[in-house]
């Protein structure tokens, strides 16, 4: 197994853990660390700069996390969705930059369509098996 394999096994368990007892967690989810720690090194973070963004993105996450909780209608939670985005923009911007705040939201999509690649090829796997 390749490193990136190894990489991507570990967020796709993460992933599956995190979601697999969502609303029954009383402790956050390790997913959000892992997150934390390839969105610092997509945007080559400083330290400095990572130890401030830390609270951010968790707050970023909790928020969105609510938001499908709240919102039964998926106009209303998409938009909710872009609310949070708005504010956490203004909010990294003023740590990293505008050009990083962007990048965020993008490193954020690669992230979970990398778990999502990952859990498919499991499942494919799972189903040869």
């Amino acid at each position: 197994m390749s490193i990136c394999s190894r990489i991507l096994f570990v967020f796709a368990m993460l992933f599956v853990s995190h979601f697999g007892t969502y609303g029954q967690q009383k402790h956050p989810s390790k997913l959000n660390d892992v997150f934390f720690e390839y969105v610092s090194k997509t945007l080559e973070l400083k330290p400095s700069d990572a130890a401030q963004m830390r609270p951010v993105i968790k707050k970023y996450l909790d928020e969105r996390k609510k938001v499908y909780g709240k919102f039964s209608d998926p106009l209303e939670r998409e938009q909710e969705i872009l609310n949070i985005k708005m504010s956490s923009r203004k909010e990294i911007a003023a740590i990293v930059g505008m050009h990083k705040a962007n990048a965020f939201f993008s490193s954020e999509q690669a992230f979970r369509r990398k778990v999502r690649e990952e859990l498919k090829q499991r499942n494919e796997e799972r189903k040869k098996n």
